[in-house]
C-alpha cells in the first residue's frame, strides 16, 4: 500500500467516487415533511357541542375556539398566546404615541405641573392628632 489505512484515511475502494452523491436515490416521492403531517392532521374534522348543537369542524378551528374561549375567560396563558399570535400576524399596529395623547394632552400637563407647585409652595397640611373629632 501506498499509505497508511487509518483515522480519517479510507481505503479508496470505500470512499465516494468523484462527481457521485452520497445519497443517489434522495428522498423517496410521496415522503411527508413535519409540517405537511401537521396540515393534515389539523385539517381532520371532529365535532363539537356548541351551544347546545354538535357541529363539525377542524381540529384547527377547535384549538382556536379553544384558545379564544380561554383568553375571554381570563386565562393568563391563553391570552398572552393569542396577543403573541396576532402580534406575529400583524394583527395589532403600533399604536402612534400621539394617537394615544388626547388633543390637549399639554395644557393638561402644564395644569398638572401648576397644581403640584402650589401644593409644594404652600408645605405639608397639618394633620389633626388621631382620636380627636372636630
Amino acid at each position: 500500500m501506498a499509505y497508511e489505512i487509518g483515522y480519517r484515511r479510507p481505503p479508496t475502494s470505500g470512499r465516494f467516487k468523484s462527481g457521485t452523491s452520497g445519497n443517489s436515490k434522495g428522498r423517496p416521492k410521496g415522503a411527508h415533511n413535519f409540517m405537511t403531517l401537521l396540515d393534515k392532521e389539523l385539517a381532520q374534522h371532529i365535532v363539537v357541542t356548541e351551544n347546545g348543537r354538535k357541529t363539525r369542524v377542524t381540529r384547527l378551528q377547535a384549538m382556536i375556539k379553544r384558545l379564544v374561549a380561554g383568553a375571554l375567560q381570563g386565562e393568563q396563558k391563553a391570552l398572552l398566546t393569542l396577543v403573541e399570535i396576532l402580534r406575529r400576524a400583524g394583527g395589532f399596529e403600533p399604536a402612534a404615541v400621539n394617537d394615544l395623547l388626547p388633543a390637549n394632552y399639554a395644557a393638561i400637563l402644564d395644569a398638572y405641573v401648576d397644581a403640584r407647585r402650589k401644593t409644594v409652595a404652600q408645605g405639608p397640611e397639618p394633620e389633626s392628632p388621631e382620636g380627636e373629632k372636630s
